[in-house]
């Protein structure tokens, strides 16, 4: 973390050079848009000529842009996506937000209010004049800049011990010196670490999954060249090292003017699913959106199967300018959408939405502010739960045989809390939900259970609910059980009732780590064909140990570290799999050399 000097004399700096915005002459003239209560014109996305000029007179007002580096968070490092747990939204008075919008956020969260502190009073006043619940809003009271809190606030990591953490960049408007600085003065606030870095980057043209993948257009390598004299390589290995980013996708600009933001044309919903904004053919970004949408195709999600694509239609709002219906935010288990004024396409592009993740609760708010490259998203940002339950797993879509089918998840309580109950709720077809409660399965925080096949093909439907002692839940999908999950299911006479899971155990392999060999253990209760494999974490198969029948009791083989061509393996970790009494078991063991 920068030091408390740093901070206190960046502070008073900036307090003394752009309080308010009305402090740079021939703002209101150039500004598109002025606060909901009238009080200030609004510094746009842009840097404006104004604010230009305003510098060029007055740079002995900027603060010195620190260009150190603080360490990065322990690893491994995660960098939460917008859709996981959040506790409060970030908004800055005066607003670029309607009230409707606020009021419906505050019965879901808290309202963090960025404030100056000569904008306390009336931001008291307007807020509760207008419904606003203040048992819901907490006021952070610093010299500020722009309503633009996606672009300069912090960016959420769980670090390696599994602590929150917030990453602060530099925020590349250096002429906004107090927006900078927000991170830093949040987490204080909020009472968790900030890990500052120098290098140029917007919140806007950052999107990420929350399993290692993000996503930005290439704006985040032109200006890291330019303000920082970093290449492609030394970016990438910023972003692993600070947000623990493994792929990076940087895609070439759909037009030539402009911010550049992602959040402009493209949104992901989860980690498979992306929303591509789609216009009109005269226009200029017509096919490069096509072709955006094409390759966002191609690409393989952290699930392993391709993305899926939906495109939203943004009509002409004036002027040639698209809306931008793509600049939404997702809170929990609600979707705000910003609407420009026309009901048809304003409910159409709501029902793509509605289409594309279907449980959640899609809303739409017009607001004469919202614009063709900025809107709701730019204005907003969640603010993540520090002890959140976090429930990660890759759905099972495919057709399956008729036989057990496995369901894994990774179930995390970061406030430290037990988990009081990890189910899988299923069914098949229109039958009786039922649960099979998920074990662990030998990772730190894995967990697995076994769906049985149907009596007679039919569609499985099936969601993993997970509940902790500090009174959280959460789930997966997230909106369950508003929605599930579902898949086609063969049956036939191998399938068995889940009553029947305690006629067979899986034990945990020994020694473990291992070097060069270890027993595996499992016990039947009555005499049956059973298969013990050897995978690696992509599933592949390593060596088969056991093919065959089995007597009751306990079996125990021992694995020499090899594969099924003799060959000896990698260190690393590889999962072993137990099939048998018609049920799935498995666990990890750790070969070390």
């Amino acid at each position: 973390m920068r030091t408390l000097f740093c901070l206190i004399v960046a502070s008073l700096v900036a307090m003394s050079s752009i309080a308010a915005a009305t402090s740079i002459p021939g703002l209101a003239e150039e500004a598109r848009e002025w606060d909901v209560d009238g009080l200030e014109p609004l510094l746009p996305h842009h840097e404006t000529v104004a604010e230009r000029l305003y510098w060029q007179a007055n740079p002995h007002l900027l603060p010195e842009r620190d260009s150190r580096d603080d360490p990065p968070p322990a690893a491994p490092v995660r960098n939460c996506a917008e859709w996981e747990p959040c506790t409060g939204v970030l908004i800055r008075y005066p607003l670029g937000l309607p009230y409707n919008l606020l009021r419906d956020f505050d019965d879901d969260v808290f309202l963090h209010v960025i404030v100056s502190s000569s904008y306390v009073s009336q931001a008291q006043t307007n807020l509760a004049a207008n419904g606003v619940d203040m048992a819901r809003v907490q006021f952070l009271i610093r010299p500020n800049d722009s309503i633009w809190t996606r672009d300069y606030g912090p960016w959420f990591v769980f670090d390696g011990q599994g602590q929150l953490a917030i990453i602060n960049h530099t925020y590349n408007r250096p002429q906004r010196p107090n927006d900078n600085l927000i991170p830093l003065y949040f987490a204080q606030d909020i009472g968790v670490p900030c890990h500052s870095h120098s290098m140029y980057h917007t919140g806007g043209n950052y999107m990420t999954d929350g399993a290692h993948i993000a996503c930005s257009t290439r704006l985040v390598y032109d200006e890291a060249q330019t303000y920082n004299s970093m290449n492609q390589t030394a970016v990438n290995q910023l972003m692993g090292d600070y947000y623990g980013i493994e792929d990076y996708q940087v895609m070439d600009y759909i037009e030539s003017g402009g911010i550049h933001h992602i959040d402009t044309w493209a949104k992901w919903l989860d980690e498979e699913t992306v929303l591509v904004k789609d216009v009109w053919p005269t226009h200029g970004t017509y096919a490069p959106l096509n072709q955006r949408a094409t390759l966002m195709a191609s690409l393989q999600a952290s699930t392993g199967r391709n993305y899926r694509v939906f495109r939203v239609y943004c009509y002409n709002i004036g002027s040639n300018n698209p809306a931008s219906y793509t600049n939404s935010l997702i809170l929990n288990r609600n979707i705000y959408v910003p609407l420009f004024g026309n009901s048809t396409y304003d409910q159409d592009a709501l029902a793509v939405y509605r289409a594309a993740a279907p449980g959640y609760l899609v809303r739409g708010y017009t607001y004469a502010g919202f614009l063709s490259d900025d809107a709701l998203h730019c204005r907003a940002k969640g603010v993540m739960d520090t002890g959140m339950l976090r429930v990660a797993h890759t759905p099972v879509l495919a057709d399956q045989p008729a036989d057990p089918v496995e369901i894994t998840a990774h179930i995390r309580p970061h406030s430290g809390a037990a988990l009081t109950s990890a189910v899988v709720r299923w069914r098949h077809g229109a039958g009786p939900w039922q649960e099979t409660a998920l074990e662990p399965a030998g990772d730190p925080w894995s967990y697995t259970a076994a769906i049985p096949a149907p009596a007679i093909s039919d569609s499985t439907h099936y969601y993993i609910a997970a509940y902790d002692q500090s009174g959280r839940s959460t789930g997966m999908p997230r909106v369950a059980p508003a929605h599930w999950y579902r898949f086609f299911h063969a049956g036939g006479p191998t399938s068995v009732p889940p009553a029947a899971a305690a006629v067979a155990a899986l034990h945990q392999n020994h020694p473990n780590p291992f070097n060069p060999g270890t027993t595996f253990r499992f016990a039947l209760a009555y005499p049956d064909y059973a298969e013990l494999l050897v995978l690696d974490l992509r599933g592949r198969r390593v060596r088969t140990l056991i093919a065959g029948d089995c007597p009751a009791g306990t079996t125990e083989v021992f694995w020499d570290g090899t594969d099924d061509d003799g060959k000896p393996v990698a260190s690393g970790i590889y999962r072993y799999r137990l099939r048998a009494a018609g049920l799935q078991y498995s666990r990890t063991a750790t070969l070390v050399k």
